[in-house]
């Protein structure tokens, strides 16, 4: 049976609203937070853990739109999102710490420069380092849905992919910073589709070359 282009606008539509819908009850911690928890020093430390927990989350999420034998059901999404965060959950758990730890550092980078130390002649350094720690993790979760690897490898992989292909890496950011200029103009549509949206544009914008590096790397 031939579907409409409308029809096919709207199941992409639903798909990525349930997609959310799985997303957000896989860090309950984190949205309990952000609500309701003002971050402060004492906060700190479970913003970290509830940062760790997320990437479990993106990881079956981004597992879950490569799924072709999925659509739009419910149960059988929320049950596939389920077998791939328990199948990827130690990967993913340890690509959390590490940038957990590296986000919290650039967090009291900034915190200092601007209230301790009061200047602004460092504050470039840390924005441009923040933006290399964002298209570093752009390009190990675009690894880790492609190639299925452990951490040590996906960092070599990173390491060998971002400067060979910097253009696909200003484009990680670009749509990161059109994903954040969506919420700023249309916050009430964005945010029922804003975690696999960004994840589905992350995998179409990697997804040449690094089927480029498989084929070079013969993976």
């Amino acid at each position: 049976m031939k579907h409409n282009l409308i029809y096919h606008v709207l199941t992409i539509f639903w798909k990525f609203v349930l997609g959310s819908v799985f997303f957000y009850l896989g860090n309950l911690l984190g949205i309990g937070l952000l609500l309701f928890v003002p971050l402060t020093w004492l906060s700190l430390p479970f913003y970290a853990i509830a940062l760790v927990l997320a990437f479990p989350a993106i990881g079956a999420l981004a597992d879950l739109l490569k799924d072709q034998s999925w659509s739009t059901e419910f149960v059988l999404g929320l049950r596939k999102y389920a077998k791939y965060w328990r199948k990827n959950f130690k990967t993913y758990l340890k690509i959390g710490v590490l940038y957990a730890f590296v986000f919290v550092f650039l967090f009291l980078d900034m915190y200092a420069v601007n209230v301790i130390m009061k200047s602004s002649l460092f504050t470039p350094v840390v924005l441009l380092i923040s933006l290399l720690a964002l298209i570093s993790l752009g390009w190990i979760v675009a690894i880790q849905a492609y190639f299925k690897i452990d951490v040590k490898n996906s960092l070599r992989l990173m390491a060998y992919a971002l400067p060979r292909y910097a253009l696909h890496s200003l484009l990680i950011i670009a749509l990161l910073f059109l994903l954040y200029m969506s919420l700023s103009f249309i916050p009430q549509f964005m945010v029922f589709i804003i975690a696999p949206v960004a994840l589905e544009g992350l995998i179409l914008v990697t997804k040449k070359p690094l089927g480029a590096v498989r084929a070079q790397l013969r993976l």
